[in-house]
C-alpha cells in the first residue's frame, strides 16, 4: 500500500492525518480528502497538490475515486454517520483507522514511539530535529508543525520511524515499537477510558508492545528502563540549570559521560525536560554527541508551543495547552521568565467531557492568573453535556477580572487586557482566530 495507489482521507486536516497524507503523497500516490475546517494545514496540503473538500457532498468525488481500489483512511474524531465514510463502506472499499495505517507504515522500520498525556509532541519534534541534524535515515510523523521545517512530516529515509503514540481511543496499542517513551501519565480522555485506572492500564499495555528499551520521565512510578529528569539524579538528567534570555544553559549527565554548558533556546522547564528525554533516546542509539549538542541549541520549537510575540508593550503567548497541568506549565514558564509581571489568560476549553471531568482542576489553575477570559467550550467530536459550559467554569474561578467572551471579539480583548502578558490557550479554533492579528501587529520577540 505504499505507491501508485489512491487514498481518500476523511478528516485530512487533522494534525495526525495530514502527516500520513503527506507520507503517501511523497511516495507518488494519488491523494484526496475531506475536512470540514478550512485551516492552514488544509491550505498547505492543497499547495502540495492534494485536493481537499470542505463540504460533505458525494458528487464532489471524481469518477476515478469511486472505484473499489481506493484506500480510505479516517480519524477517530469522524462520526460514523459521515457521508463519505458511509459511501465508501457501501462501496466495499478497504477502510482503515489512522492508528491502524500508522502501525502498518512503521512495522518494517525501527520504530521510536513517544507516548504521554503531555509532552509527546515537543519531545517527538526535538527528537526529529536531532535525527535530521545527525543525518540519519528516518521518517517522522508529528502532532505539530515543526518550526524551521514548516511541516509535520519529515523523511530522509526509512531506517527509523519517529511517531507520537496517541493514547486517545487506545490508538497507541496499534504500534509495535523497538523503543518507547512515556513523558507523563495524567487523568485525561475519561470519555474513552471511564477512569484513571483504565487509562494507566492502557499505558501498561503500550509498554508491553515495546520490544526494546523504555524511556520514561522520573515522575512516573512503576516503570523499568532508562529514566530522565531535571535536577534529580536519574539515568539522564540536567543540572546546574540557569535561565537565559531565550531559554536555558545547563549540564547534561548521561550514563558514563557528562556534557557541560549546553544551550537550549526554548522557554519552560517542561520543554527542557522534553529536550533531556529526546537527547536520551538519540544518545542511547549512538548518534553523534557533538551534533546532538549543537542541534539542541538551534531547535526552533513547534507552532503553538510557547509561541511568544509582542503587541506594543504587551507580550502575547500562544499555546496549545488544554489540560490543567499544561496550563500550569505555561504559567510557571511565564513566571520563571518574566517574574513579577501581571498575566492574563484567554482560554478556550476543549471538549465538554474534559471540562466536566477536570472542572475543579481547571478552576484552580485558572484562578492563578490576574485576568481570566473564557471562550465557549470547543466541542470537537462531542455533543453538549447538560450543565457543562464555560459559565459553570467561570463561577468556580476566583479572580477579580473574569468574563465570558465571544471568539469574534478575541482580538479586541487581547488589545484591551490590562495585564502585561496575555496567554492565549486552547486546542480548538482559538489559534485560527488570532492569526490575522499576529501577521498584522506582532513581532517575534523571544
Amino acid at each position: 500500500m505504499n505507491s501508485n495507489n489512491k487514498y481518500f482521507f476523511i478528516g485530512i486536516g487533522g494534525i495526525g492525518m495530514s502527516s500520513i497524507a503527506r507520507y503517501y503523497n511523497n511516495l507518488g500516490n494519488k491523494i484526496m480528502g475531506y475536512d470540514r475546517v478550512k485551516s492552514d494545514i488544509v491550505e498547505m496540503l492543497s499547495k502540495e497538490g492534494i485536493k481537499v473538500f470542505n463540504n460533505t457532498d458525494i458528487s464532489l468525488i471524481p469518477d476515478n475515486f469511486r472505484s473499489q481500489d481506493v484506500i480510505v483512511i479516517y480519524t477517530s474524531a469522524i462520526s460514523h454517520n459521515n457521508l463519505y465514510l458511509k459511501y465508501f463502506i457501501s462501496n466495499n472499499n478497504k477502510i482503515f483507522k489512522r492508528s491502524e495505517i500508522l502501525g502498518k507504515i512503521t512495522e518494517n522500520t525501527f520504530c521510536i514511539a513517544v507516548a504521554g498525556t503531555h509532552g509527546k509532541t515537543t519531545t517527538s519534534a526535538i527528537l526529529t530535529h536531532l535525527f535530521y541534524k545527525c543525518e540519519e535515515s528516518f521518517q517522522s510523523f508529528l502532532g505539530g508543525i515543526l518550526k524551521g521545517y514548516e511541516t509535520n512530516f519529515i523523511s530522509t529515509g526509512s531506517k527509523y520511524s519517529i511517531v507520537e503514540a496517541d493514547e486517545y481511543d487506545r490508538s497507541f496499542l496499534q504500534l509495535k515499537p523497538q523503543i518507547g517513551m512515556i513523558t507523563s501519565i495524567e487523568k485525561d480522555h475519561l470519555d474513552i477510558y471511564g477512569d484513571f485506572k483504565s487509562l494507566k492500564e492502557a499505558f501498561n499495555l503500550f509498554t508491553n508492545n515495546i520490544s526494546g528499551t523504555i524511556f520514561y520521565s522520573s515522575e512516573i512510578e512503576g516503570l523499568e528502563g532508562l529514566s530522565y529528569s531535571i535536577n534529580s539524579k536519574t539515568d539522564y538528567y540536567a543540572r546546574n540549570i540557569s535561565v537565559e534570555e531565550n531559554g536555558y544553559r545547563f549540564d547534561l549527565i548521561a550514563p558514563n559521560n557528562e556534557y557541560i554548558n549546553i544551550e537550549f533556546n526554548q522557554i519552560g522547564s517542561h520543554n527542557l525536560l522534553n529536550a533531556v528525554g529526546a537527547f536520551s533516546i538519540a544518545h542511547y542509539l549512538g548518534l553523534d554527541e557533538n551534533k546532538l549538542i549543537e542541534a539542541l541549541a538551534d531547535f526552533k520549537g513547534v507552532n503553538r508551543r510557547m509561541d511568544v510575540f509582542r503587541l506594543g508593550n504587551k507580550i502575547v503567548i500562544d499555546d496549545y495547552a488544554h489540560h490543567p497541568s499544561e496550563i500550569n506549565a505555561v504559567l510557571n514558564s511565564i513566571k520563571d521568565k518574566y517574574k513579577d509581571l501581571e498575566v492574563g489568560v484567554i482560554f478556550q476549553p476543549h471538549l465538554f467531557s474534559r471540562t466536566k471531568d477536570l472542572l475543579d482542576d481547571f478552576a484552580k489553575v485558572l484562578s492563578k492568573f490576574d485576568e481570566v477570559y473564557l471562550l465557549d467550550i470547543y466541542p470537537a467530536r462531542e455533543e453538549p453535556i447538560e450543565g457543562i459550559n464555560s459559565n459553570v467554569l467561570l463561577e468556580k474561578i476566583i479572580c477579580k477580572k473574569k468574563d465570558i467572551i465571544k471568539i469574534e471579539s478575541i482580538n479586541q480583548k487581547i488589545e484591551s487586557i490590562e495585564s502585561d502578558i496575555i496567554a492565549v490557550l486552547g486546542a480548538g479554533n482559538v489559534a485560527n482566530s488570532i492569526q490575522d492579528l499576529k501577521k498584522k501587529y506582532y513581532e517575534k520577540s523571544i
